[in-house]
């Protein structure tokens, strides 16, 4: 436990440096990391709905969009601010993310996941100027509103997700596929990162499952990045240990952080 958690808090320090980070990742995601090709960045730190704004945002475009995505690597957004590319930071309430961090990733102290946190946002906040800000709850509220201020700040024509009903039901089953590893993974990256579009992906899962081809691992409830009841509950259980005073000066600091980006 104590390596992983190590090993989780390095790469969290080294995907502060574009240069030192974006390298290795293009390694393992050759078509998620920022490159010439490149028409927009959303990232952010983990459990901050950089997945349902990936998706959602894919979702609602009439063409393949060439999107950089979900790295939660402070370097890969600051890497999209230096090109000047329209960049979303998608941020949530420090408290209620380091809470699901830590469900995820049990290895992980609730210090440690604060400390991240803090540092991820301070490495990013001198190129506040470059980004748009998306909070959680904008974005899993009405994120047509967040694509509507990427275009009007940087000139694009992106077009906006219809919030409704149906459309968040679709994203959130796309998530949960995409939790239990479907036989059209390949696919379904390749959407994430606009290298086909909806129709194309929707054919395609349709073709799987015409012939019985179909995901057989169950939904991980504590790692899907979706609303979850069973991570509701862990939360719950773990909200005395965030509140230890104790704590009370790392959760400052990362409040702080996320005052200076939100604010």
């Amino acid at each position: 436990m104590k390596i992983r958690a190590a090993r989780w808090m390095l790469r969290s320090r080294l995907a502060e440096h574009p240069v030192l980070y974006l390298p290795i990742a293009r390694l393992k995601y050759p078509d998620a990391v920022v490159g010439d090709a490149t028409e927009l960045v959303i990232d952010g730190f983990t459990r901050s709905a950089v997945t349902f704004a990936t998706l959602a945002f894919q979702m609602a475009q009439p063409r393949p969009v060439r999107v950089a995505h979900t790295l939660h690597a402070a370097g890969h957004l600051i890497a999209g601010a230096r090109r000047g590319l329209p960049t979303l930071v998608t941020i949530r309430d420090p408290d209620e993310t380091v809470l699901s961090a830590v469900i995820r990733e049990p290895y992980v102290s609730i210090a440690q996941a604060l400390t991240a946190y803090t540092r991820f946002h301070a490495r990013i906040q001198p190129y506040r100027s470059g980004f748009v800000i998306g909070t959680f709850d904008e974005i899993t509220g009405d994120f047509g509103l967040v694509i509507r201020r990427i275009n009007e700040r940087s000139g694009t024509r992106f077009e906006e997700f219809e919030h409704t009903d149906p459309n968040v039901a679709e994203c959130y089953a796309i998530i949960d596929d995409r939790a239990r590893r479907p036989p059209w993974s390949t696919t379904l990256g390749q959407f994430e990162c606009g290298i086909v579009g909806i129709d194309d992906y929707r054919r395609t899962v349709a073709s799987f499952r015409a012939r019985g081809d179909v995901p057989t691992l169950a939904v991980p409830e504590r790692r899907v990045q979706r609303p979850s009841h069973e991570r509701a509950d862990l939360k719950r259980g773990l909200r005395a240990a965030l509140e230890d005073p104790r704590l009370d000066a790392l959760r400052s600091r990362a409040r702080r952080a996320y005052d200076a980006l939100v604010g």
